[in-house]
């Protein structure tokens, strides 16, 4: 009996401990444009991707109308976009926009950096340590076993040129309202790719996670000395979690094995998060263009790596 006390003693000590670790945490979270809730909201949905209110409802354990006030100003701020289920037209799924992306990704920089923080006077035993107590409370305590997720690079193999164009397709109408022009240049410079490629110079990456698609890469030589980076691309589920820096360093890898001098490519700026990992890999923008493409006012911008620094 006394053990028994000892251990509910021991569970609520480390409870009232870890509550006032939480609190320390999220004032910093606070400091943000939103509240404590909201950011729980946010991650949330892009983790989950697409979402119905009642699931996030009983995730978060939140009262309906509060989720809905919330919501609404997700709305308004243009953080947020609804949309009919295909599956049952009275349901709708809520997602993320591209200015709800990065949002999150703002946040999500902001709690690392909690973390980072947090760990500075840990040695790498102690946070090893830290990280395998974590998974045990969850593994005994956790209502379903949580699944690692599992990532493998491959080169790509028939079927993939077709699919990265849809996706290609797909995301930027979604996220960009870019219309099916931008899908048919997409198409037209990866049929291009494929009839000259030159797997001594060229090459394109798929990343899965399981048998799904869920980013690519690829370096398309210009000539002996410079290369593109192109097609960078990754799946609104799967964002923030390092898959567009792994590709990326991929690319940069390779195109160092080859004798590549500098690498370029083309973006807009609205591809913030894409841009982040650009510059963070020290590709440094070189020239913009406002100019009217692909149905919307964009900024097209033109970057470039020197690699022999």
């Amino acid at each position: 009996m006394n053990n028994k006390l000892d251990r509910i003693g021991q569970i609520r000590s480390f409870n009232r401990f870890y509550t006032n670790l939480l609190g320390l945490l999220d004032r910093t979270l606070l400091k943000s444009a939103y509240s404590l809730t909201e950011v729980r909201v946010l991650f949330e949905l892009n983790r989950l991707s697409r979402a119905t209110a009642s699931k996030i409802v009983k995730l978060l354990n939140l009262d309906p109308a509060y989720l809905s006030r919330i919501l609404s100003s997700f709305e308004e701020k243009k953080l947020i976009r609804k949309e009919r289920s295909n599956k049952d037209m009275r349901q709708q799924l809520i997602s993320l926009t591209s200015q709800g992306q990065h949002a999150i990704s703002e946040l999500q920089e902001k709690a690392n950096e909690q973390i980072k923080m947090l760990l500075t006077n840990v040695t790498d035993m102690d946070q090893n340590q830290l990280v395998i107590a974590m998974k045990i409370i969850r593994t005994i305590l956790g209502s379903e076993p949580e699944k690692p997720d599992i990532y493998s690079i491959r080169s790509h193999k028939p079927g993939d040129i077709g699919y990265i164009t849809y996706r290609h397709g797909v995301i930027y109408a979604k996220e960009y309202q870019l219309d099916e022009t931008f899908e048919a240049y997409v198409a037209k410079y990866m049929a291009e790719f494929i009839e000259k490629y030159d797997a001594a110079k060229d090459h394109l990456w798929i990343i899965e996670k399981g048998s799904e698609i869920v980013g690519s890469i690829a370096i398309v030589k210009l000539n002996d000395t410079v290369a593109q980076l192109r097609w960078l691309i990754v799946e609104p589920h799967e964002r923030n979690k390092g898959i567009g820096t792994k590709l990326t360093l991929e690319a940069l890898s390779f195109s160092k094995l080859k004798g590549y001098q500098k690498i370029i490519l083309g973006t807009f700026s609205d591809l913030k998060i894409a841009r982040k990992i650009y510059s963070k890999n020290g590709f440094k923008l070189i020239k913009s263009k406002n100019h009217h493409i692909w149905g919307q006012n964009l900024t097209e911008e033109r970057w470039e790596l020197n690699l022999e620094r």
